[in-house]
């Protein structure tokens, strides 16, 4: 059978791929050594100038070679970041553009291996209602995306918002009617809205850059940062200032995916010096488990124990917290309702964007009859029974989480 269309969902955590043949919707298997084949983890490890990993193998690889060389996640929350110009790999500048080619690179590989050639197929290709709520940045996220989808030799695309994808994935399209549909496409890394009539009439698509990572960010600054030092304070020699750790290293603690910043030449000779201009010696093991951090590269696994707690809180009233690499232990109980209220500014954020999709219709929270939930931090509890509280009349219908976007891109052409 011809493959008439290719939806690519290009995603902040996963990427997921799905054909449309003979009308006919699947999504590819692209990582046969993951346990869910059909989410490719966007993930890119760089391990020498020779060797690359993508998905379920790049963190495979990332432990077995004792967590050496350049790991990058969260790539897509690069582009908009107009601060970030690039980085070094092994003494080579690599930009944003190109370190998202490599991974579209990959992605055309894994694709044409299954399907064959995909030069005349058209493609559509997610992007986030909103890369950001800044208009320069905006716009650059938009301009970088489209460099490295060439740079990646993908041709004949399409850039498609999710929410509006996700708008025709398959469930409940039977149940629609002519009723009014807002969308929730909650990720990794943006929360999309699209609000429709259900025979198809778009009506408005908004989104903020707010989603689980940002759940991620502020549990780990309200629990963790103190543990890395986020209050050391240090004299430099021959000033008679008191110092605390500056603002921009704080910020960078909760992103584990910039850790790597920490570790060029100036800003790592400036932590190591931190050990000889304590003010306070009992802030000596601080200090030290923020050196072991950055030094062992040990940011994913951490990353990795703040999204468990929020999936088993998603579950349970408490869950514990555990971390360990020698200096570093960190052990405390996490109550669900304590959760919740760590992560309050990012569900507003989320609740004001689904309110403004709305009102950008000129229509009212009542009027909404059907509300479509995808993504994975859709299944966080707080902000499900929050957005449900905010269209009483709404029944809830829930898309699969993870592919989506992907199977709707895939009927847009």
């Amino acid at each position: 059978m011809a493959v008439e269309s290719i939806g690519i969902d290009f995603g902040t955590t996963n990427t997921c791929v799905a054909i449309r043949e003979n009308g006919l919707v699947r999504v590819l298997a692209l990582d046969p050594t993951s346990s869910q084949a059909e989410l490719f983890r966007t993930l890119i490890y760089i391990p020498s100038r020779q060797e690359c990993f993508f998905g379920a193998g790049a963190i495979e690889q990332y432990f077995d070679r004792g967590m050496e060389g350049r790991f990058f996640q969260s790539v897509k929350k690069l582009l908009p970041n107009i601060e970030f110009t690039g980085t070094s790999v092994f003494g080579t500048h690599m930009g944003i553009e190109s370190l998202v080619a490599r991974f579209i690179s990959e992605l055309k590989q894994r694709i044409e291996k299954q399907i064959g050639p995909i030069e005349a197929i058209p493609i559509a290709m997610g992007r986030p209602a909103r890369y950001s709520l800044d208009e320069k940045r905006e716009a650059t996220a938009v301009i970088r995306f489209q460099k490295a989808i060439e740079l990646g030799g993908l041709k004949n695309v399409r850039l498609i918002e999710e929410p509006v994808a996700a708008a025709l994935s398959s469930p409940e399209r039977n149940e629609r009617g002519n009723k009014l549909v807002l969308v929730c496409d909650l990720g990794g890394g943006t929360s999309d809205f699209t609000l429709f009539r259900g025979g198809g009439e778009t009506l408005s698509v908004y989104g903020v850059p707010v989603a689980g990572d940002s759940l991620d960010s502020d549990f780990f600054s309200a629990k963790l940062t103190t543990h890395f030092g986020s209050e050391i304070k240090y004299q430099r020699p021959f000033s008679h200032n008191i110092l605390t750790l500056p603002l921009s290293f704080v910020k960078i603690l909760p992103k584990w995916h910039h850790h790597a910043f920490l570790r060029e030449r100036s800003t790592w000779n400036f932590i190591l010096d931190l050990r000889k201009e304590l003010v306070d010696p009992l802030q000596k093991p601080l200090l030290e488990n923020l050196i072991t951090l950055v030094e062992e590269n040990l940011g994913y696994q951490l990353h990795q124990e703040v999204e468990r707690i929020k999936v088993q809180l998603s579950a349970k009233e408490e869950e514990k917290f555990l971390f360990q690499s020698y200096p570093i232990k960190i052990d405390f109980n996490v109550l669900a309702k304590e959760y919740e209220r760590v992560i309050e500014r990012s569900v507003v954020e989320i609740k004001e964007a689904a309110l403004e999709t709305v009102a950008l219709a000129k229509l009212n929270a009542t009027d909404v009859e059907l509300l479509q939930f995808t993504g994975g931090t859709a299944k966080v509890p707080k902000i499900r029974r929050e957005l449900t509280a905010l269209f009483p009349n709404a029944k809830v219908v829930d898309s699969e989480a993870f592919t989506a976007v992907a199977e709707g891109l895939a009927r847009v052409n």
